[in-house]
């Protein structure tokens, strides 16, 4: 057993928590590992309400990519906060609503004509997405992937495949959603090794055995493809592990949605907006979604999601097909104030951010490699710019995972390691089964890199010190 205590709380923290359990409702997944009690934030420094200063590499679960309360940001909101509020945008018309949207369009992959709709969360732009595709197609079949994670509304639970407490007790949740093993390489359900998995050509495209399982049995065994309506995936999973598919993957399902008239959604929702070294994480092959799910990092910190489709599955005028004036819409999607800090906060990335991330992630990502040779109990590295991941393993040679507790009081190893950073100043979080993840704003530097680095290979050290 690992010796481990969690962090302890200073009493005036303790206070502000004992207010907070009295009012807020219990679902939230707070943890005894990373107490924080936060006051203030300015860049990647976060301030607790004892004036502790912490590096923060999850953003906001990559939220503040511009970094926290960026200086631009807050000029652009109280501009337009001096001008206008609110008055909603699926009624009536502002230019702040329409520039975003002609940006948007611009940067989004997709060299077509595009049609945005905007809502206030990422689950919201996944709920959009769905309806955009069954309306047009008018069909009633779905396929997701394990280890994904769009939300927790009904149609975000039922497209999840991440954590069984995200589903249960929810049922029935909707119907003739067909899940399928993502491309997890290191850790392949089927047993394969990549590149020795590429079975076959699809339609003259390279297929990875993952993929096979859906051409080859779903769509031969359970279900017909013509029955399809969409395939939503993450081009990079987030929550699922920062997992990164190998370069044959969606070229693969271009081509089989394609064939089909299937939509294919990417959900950039974590991946997008420069996090990953480009604009967007599928930048990186080439392939173009029929519809973008964007949020998090749009508008720093201010809640917006954004659903960019091609314009025939999203205006009546282009296709016949697509929904009519009343089917959808929101309250405060588009809200003006929101719009000027997400113009703001692409340009920001635009300009700054999007090089830094790759230049700032490849180092990590290459001081983390030499930091895995080091350490036994690091099984991989992978990812891309800012978005790094890192497997934990108990046996590199056999992959086998830690056990479920590793220490008298019942943590696990993700508790461990990142309540152990957050003791010595850096907030990191844990994702998928057994890893971490490395989701700093955008503007850090190659100092904010080498501090992180130094305070998890302490942490490192010490628990493989204990282990041997």
């Amino acid at each position: 057993m690992i010796k481990y205590q969690s962090p302890e709380v200073s009493k005036k923290a303790k206070e502000i928590m004992a207010r907070d359990k009295k009012v807020m409702f219990g679902a939230h997944t707070r943890t005894d590992e990373i107490p924080l009690v936060i006051d203030h934030a300015q860049g990647a420094q976060v301030t607790d309400v004892n004036g502790r200063n912490y590096l923060d590499f999850g953003a906001g679960f990559a939220v503040v990519g511009t970094g926290h309360c960026h200086p631009e940001v807050i000029t652009a909101v109280n501009e337009q906060i001096r001008k206008l509020i609110h008055i909603s945008g699926s009624d009536f018309y502002y230019t702040q609503q329409i520039e975003l949207a002609e940006k948007l369009a611009q940067i989004t992959p997709g060299d077509f004509e595009k049609r945005v709709y905007f809502g206030s969360s990422g689950a919201e732009a996944v709920e959009a997405s769905l309806k955009i595709a069954r309306y047009f197609t008018r069909r009633p079949r779905m396929v997701s992937f394990l280890g994904a994670f769009h939300g927790r509304t009904f149609a975000g639970m039922t497209m999840s495949g991440s954590k069984k407490v995200q589903r249960a007790h929810f049922s029935s949740l909707i119907p003739e959603v067909y899940h399928i093993p993502y491309p997890y390489c290191y850790r392949c359900v089927f047993g394969q090794k990549y590149p020795d998995c590429i079975s076959h050509d699809y339609k003259g495209v390279p297929l990875i055995h993952c993929l096979s399982y859906l051409a080859d049995v779903i769509f031969e065994r359970l279900i017909n493809p013509d029955d399809v309506s969409l395939i939503m995936l993450e081009p990079i999973q987030g929550e699922g592990g920062y997992i990164v598919p190998p370069k044959e993957f969606l070229p693969a399902l271009r081509k089989m949605a394609d064939e089909h008239g299937i939509v294919l959604i990417f959900d950039e929702i974590q991946s997008g907006l420069g996090r990953t070294g480009r604009w967007f994480a599928c930048d990186h092959v080439g392939i173009a979604p029929d519809i973008t799910l964007i949020a998090k990092a749009i508008a720093s910190g201010f809640p917006m999601s954004a659903t960019v489709g091609k314009a025939e599955l999203m205006d009546p005028a282009v296709d016949s097909r697509a929904w009519v004036p009343g089917c959808h819409g929101s309250t405060f999607g588009g809200n003006p104030v929101i719009c000027a800090a997400a113009s703001a906060s692409l340009k920001i990335i635009e300009q700054e951010l999007i090089d830094n991330a790759a230049k700032v992630g490849g180092y990590l990502k290459e001081q983390l490699n030499e930091m895995m040779a080091r350490h036994k109990i690091i099984g991989e590295v992978r990812g891309l710019g800012l978005m790094l991941g890192i497997e934990l393993v108990a046996d590199r040679a056999t992959k086998d995972f830690f056990p479920p507790q590793v220490t008298r009081a019942g943590k696990n190893i993700k508790e461990v390691i990142t309540g152990e950073c957050f003791k010595r100043g850096l907030i990191l979080y844990g994702a998928g089964i057994s890893s971490l993840r490395m989701s700093p704003p955008l503007m850090i530097m190659k100092d904010d890199a080498e501090a992180a680095l130094k305070i998890l290979d302490e942490v490192i050290t010490d628990v493989e010190g204990q282990l041997s």
